[in-house]
């Protein structure tokens, strides 16, 4: 793939930390900071991948949870298509995670129908609710609508990676700027899944104007996936690039 430098930025970080205090022992007061991301500049042009790559504790997933809403940051702005992401808390509606374990994400007690739509029930949407397809959805994750009964504890690992790419579809937003954050979802996938999934976001990038955040320690499948190629080291941006 290949940079677009033309096209405008549709996610905008900048100036982002994200600092936690520590005390120092169980019998010691005193605090201490953990700079876990420490002044973090992004773009990402809409319908774009960006990965982020860094070794366990450079801060990539920090980022990207900040992204997502799930951490508050520290300081800095998160905007998206215009829109304050830290002020206005509305991430949700536009980002969306797909974990590194999707089977520890889905509720086995749930049938796939239920998982697809517990999403939109937390949110308490009756319209999106109204238009929402389960058989649609499963179809564009590339499964049968013949699994909607069947519970999630019974899918194969490829068919669990294929439901929590379609449930975190299900729960953005269609009518505005949508981001996908795969944390390390295709590391421990085999070789065949993993070739399997990767043709499926492709597609559903091409299809849907997606835009994706690839936060791996795999340089091979950042360079096989991304338009743009961040690495992070001790909480900081080190280097940035089509290749890297």
């Amino acid at each position: 793939m290949d940079v677009v430098n033309s096209a405008p930025p549709s996610l905008s970080v900048r100036g982002l930390t994200k600092t936690y205090h520590t005390q120092r022992s169980l019998l010691s007061r005193k605090r201490i900071e953990v700079h876990a991301v420490r002044g973090v500049d992004l773009e990402l042009p809409a319908g774009n991948t960006l990965a982020i790559v860094g070794a366990s504790g450079s801060g990539k997933s920090t980022v990207a949870r900040c992204i997502a809403g799930l951490l508050q940051p520290t300081s800095g702005e998160i905007w998206l298509a215009g829109r304050s992401l830290v002020s206005e808390g509305a991430a949700h509606r536009h980002v969306q995670f797909v974990f590194q374990d999707p089977g520890a994400s889905l509720n086995p007690r749930f049938t796939v129908a239920d998982a697809l739509l517990e999403p939109l029930m937390a949110v308490r949407s009756s319209s999106r609710l109204s238009r929402f397809s389960v058989a649609e959805a499963l179809q564009q994750a590339g499964l049968p609508a013949t699994v909607a009964t069947r519970l999630t504890s019974q899918l194969s690992g490829g068919q669990k990676a294929r439901l929590a790419v379609a449930r975190a579809l299900a729960a953005l937003d269609a009518s505005g700027p949508a981001i996908l954050i795969l944390d390390e979802s295709l590391s421990s996938m085999d070789l065949s899944v993993r070739a399997q999934m990767i043709n499926l976001l492709v597609d559903l990038q091409e299809r849907r104007g997606l835009t994706y955040i690839l936060i791996t320690h795999d340089a091979s499948l950042a360079a096989h996936m991304a338009d743009e190629i961040a690495v992070m080291a001790e909480g900081v941006i080190v280097k940035r690039g089509p290749h890297v």
